[in-house]
């Protein structure tokens, strides 16, 4: 659905097609971090499931049945580059609905009860077979320019074009179900450790039940008990505090984990994307969340491939910005698992006697939810990403009647953000004095050209580079949008005419590391541009957005 409308949002015709018949209430993946919620800023969505969800944590530890931490977390308000610094805690078909609600507002819909049984590429196109699952209606036959698949960890399509999963298998097993749960405090949550055993109860905001997860036997023959609301009261009788019923399962279900990734992401003119790519532990809350990112990143591409203003080359680089993503991704959250739930003595010990007490400590708790915030997710090493920056004269100079590029200036640059990093957002006030953030300026499906006048600018400096961005935003088919960021002391008297960002606290130009000025070319997405998704750079420019594509500090 994120990729549905991202092209939606572009023009792009596109069907949605679900296998169900009728849409889940499950809350299987129920963490949205920082950074899927700065995509779902620029998709306009995302005061809809902050509403939705919960950003405060409380997390009551225990391990052999003695209370061993309680950790509290509070929501932290919006801090500079950051909107959103936290964990936003919220069912999975909570996620659904908003972006279901966003994709019918764009004019599309997702269809159910369709399954892709057959495709069939060629150089001009994809033919696809889709069934009905129900039976009543004849297969159809559906022409494309591109599939993309986002259908999961045993995805049809990823069998039907022959693309190989590589990884590992683990043979511990989990069962997990949404449940009602009566003697829990109401908004804790709970976690129980006791050697290899674990146990965990996570309220889920506004709906009356919560999430349970455990560790499952693993008979001999290596069969395994079924998922059911038996099972889960039986463990918690054996595992959990005394006294806690269980009630009214509404979704039950297990897995055991496993580690593997896709050795390409794309086939001729099919992808695959999320679940279908690539699947691991679910430790650390990055599955749903490298998904969406996923397709945020192909959604752009597509759109101007689609649209004749691009090569189809450019799709190539979805896999070469993905696929390290998603294998960092695994490593990650690998460690992770191992570290919560390996029943290896050894890392017990350690988990138990000096993991879970470094847990109180408040640096502790937020490195590692400030690592599992994907803000620092960029694609560098794109092909995509352009960088440059005036050389560094040894005396005094001018060039093209510029002021020279002094050392402190330079060094302040190069500490900003660089092409392929995420542009983070600044506040400030618009052209009409009103409060503004660059965030609105990115919001949409247009390229964001930045143009920072630096600190100590003049109104000549800042006339030159309102021309610039006049002439940028006027040229035919651009799709560009141009922003002009002011000093702090700019009057209203002396500000060109709109687009412009009055940088009232010198927030943006700190955080750009443009005091000496610069500019700042952002692909339309949330990481570096054409380096990915927030803004990226390029020889005089830089992206921001979903990352940037081109950064410079002179022409």
């Amino acid at each position: 659905m994120t990729l549905g409308c991202e092209l939606r949002r572009r023009g792009i015709d596109c069907r949605v097609i679900d296998k169900a018949v009728q849409f889940h209430h499950r809350s299987r993946g129920k963490g949205l971090q920082p950074r899927s919620l700065e995509v779902f800023d620029d998709l306009g969505i995302v005061e809809s499931v902050l509403q939705l969800g919960r950003r405060d944590n409380h997390l009551r530890l225990y391990v052999g049945g003695r209370l061993t931490a309680d950790v509290r977390l509070p929501a932290r308000p919006a801090r500079p580059g950051l909107p959103y610094p936290d964990l936003l805690i919220l069912p999975q078909w909570c996620t659904e609905q908003v972006l279901r609600n966003r994709l019918e507002s764009l004019g599309g819909t997702v269809e159910l009860g369709l399954d892709l049984s057959d495709l069939a590429q060629d150089q001009r196109g994809v033919t696809a077979t889709l069934s009905s699952e129900t039976g009543h209606a004849a297969p159809q036959r559906v022409r494309a320019r591109y599939v993309v698949a986002c259908d999961g960890g045993r995805s049809a399509v990823r069998s039907l074009v022959g693309l190989r999963m590589e990884g590992t298998s683990r043979t511990q097993h989990f069962v997990l179900g949404d449940v009602r749960i009566d003697g829990l405090e109401p908004g804790i949550s709970y976690a129980w450790f006791d050697g290899a055993d674990y146990l965990a109860a996570d309220p889920l905001s506004g709906t009356g039940t919560w999430q349970v997860q455990a560790s499952a036997p693993v008979a001999a023959d290596g069969s395994v008990e079924p998922a059911s609301l038996e099972l889960f009261q039986r463990l918690f009788d054996e595992r959990g505090l005394p006294g806690v019923r269980l009630h009214d399962a509404t979704w039950l279900s297990d897995f055991s984990p496993r580690v593997a990734v896709v050795d390409r992401y794309r086939v001729g003119r099919i992808f695959v994307a999320g679940d279908a790519a690539h699947v691991h532990s679910p430790a650390g809350g990055q599955g749903m969340n490298t998904g969406i990112q996923d397709a945020y990143n192909l959604g752009w591409k597509l759109a101007l491939v689609l649209q004749d203003k691009a090569s189809d080359r450019l799709l190539d680089t979805y896999q070469e910005e993905r696929l390290p993503v998603a294998r960092s991704v695994l490593e990650g959250s690998d460690t992770g698992h191992n570290a919560v739930f390996s029943p290896h003595p050894v890392i017990r010990v350690v988990r138990e006697r000096v993991l879970t007490p470094l847990l109180q400590l408040s640096a502790v708790q937020r490195a590692i939810l400030n690592r599992a915030a994907e803000l620092g997710v960029g694609y560098r090493s794109s092909s995509l990403g352009l960088e440059g920056q005036a050389s560094f004269p040894r005396r005094p100079s001018r060039v093209d009647g510029d002021p020279p590029v002094g050392l402190i200036e330079r060094l302040r640059f190069s500490r900003g953000p660089h092409a392929g990093d995420r542009a983070p957002d600044a506040r400030g006030h618009d052209a009409l004095g009103g409060s503004a953030r660059l965030f609105d300026h990115f919001r949409g499906p247009h390229w964001s050209l930045l143009l920072f006048t630096g600190t100590a600018a003049g109104r000549d400096e800042r006339a030159r580079l309102a021309g610039i961005a006049r002439r940028v935003d006027a040229a035919p088919g651009a799709d560009v949008r141009s922003c002009v960021v002011l000093p702090a002391g700019t009057s209203l008297a002396d500000r060109p005419e709109e687009p412009a960002f009055l940088d009232a606290d010198g927030e943006a130009h700190r955080l750009y590391g443009a005091e000496g000025g610069g500019a700042y070319l952002c692909v339309p997405t949330a990481t570096s541009g054409t380096a990915g998704s927030p803004p990226r750079s390029a020889p005089y420019w830089s992206t921001s957005t979903e990352s940037m594509a081109g950064r410079g500090r002179r022409r």
